[in-house]
């Protein structure tokens, strides 16, 4: 059943995203995280956004963006942190040329029986170099293994996200709604892969309508 739903999912979105117009971009993703203490962590992140619709010409990079985060543990499910990100959009989208972005963030874990639930709260400040904006996100995510109770090496588990956003100073204030699947495959403590499914509705409160996204991220995480 597990199954079954996972692959309705992933009709459906491209259904949905295609009938809409939306924008389609591939996200490849490479991270690395490592911990100086039992507490602190870090991780450094490559993200780059691909127009698969312009993917034969100069146009298909959309953004190249390069992470850095840090997280704190306050107890066994809480973290807080923080983190820069820096992206340069080739060719110019928008207007801007690059982007600055500021975060600050808490986490919060629960279960439910041997499923984890994730709460994360995050306020982004965003430097461009035409404008400013200062965002708020919510997400919650859900993930378990598809083989078992528990995660074991070379089992493969499923994510489901909703992330919802706002940006509330004067000039930018808008809203966004992100939601996504995905499919995890889990090699062992230091490695893993995960394909996903995102679906995103955007400038929701924008005079020119709603715009839509469909992206499809790659992501390998690497863990010292």
């Amino acid at each position: 059943m597990k199954f079954k739903a996972l692959l309705a999912v992933v009709i459906l979105l491209p259904v949905c995203a295609f009938s809409q117009q939306a924008d389609l971009i591939w996200n490849p993703e490479l991270s690395y995280s490592w911990k100086s203490s039992d507490r602190l962590g870090f991780n450094t992140k490559l993200s780059v956004f691909n127009s698969i619709r312009d993917f034969d010409n100069e146009a298909a990079i959309r953004y190249i963006e390069p992470q850095f985060s840090f997280s704190y543990g306050l107890s066994a499910g809480t973290k807080i942190g923080g983190g820069y990100y820096y992206r340069l959009s080739t060719p110019m989208v928008d207007g801007y040329q690059y982007e600055h972005r500021f975060l600050q963030q808490v986490g919060f874990i629960s279960y439910l029986g041997d499923r984890r639930l994730v709460h994360r709260l995050r306020l982004e400040q965003r430097v461009r170099s035409s404008s400013y904006q200062n965002r708020l996100r919510y997400r919650l995510s859900y993930d378990f293994p598809l083989e078992g109770e528990k995660l074991d090496p070379g089992e493969k588990y499923l994510i489901l996200k909703d992330e919802m956003m706002t940006a509330f100073n004067k000039d930018e204030a808008d809203a966004e709604n992100r939601a996504s699947v995905g499919l995890g495959w889990y090699f062992n403590s230091k490695q893993k892969f995960e394909l996903g499914l995102q679906y995103r509705t955007q400038d929701i409160f924008s005079d020119g309508g709603i715009s839509h996204l469909f992206l499809v991220s790659t992501s390998y995480y690497l863990n010292r």
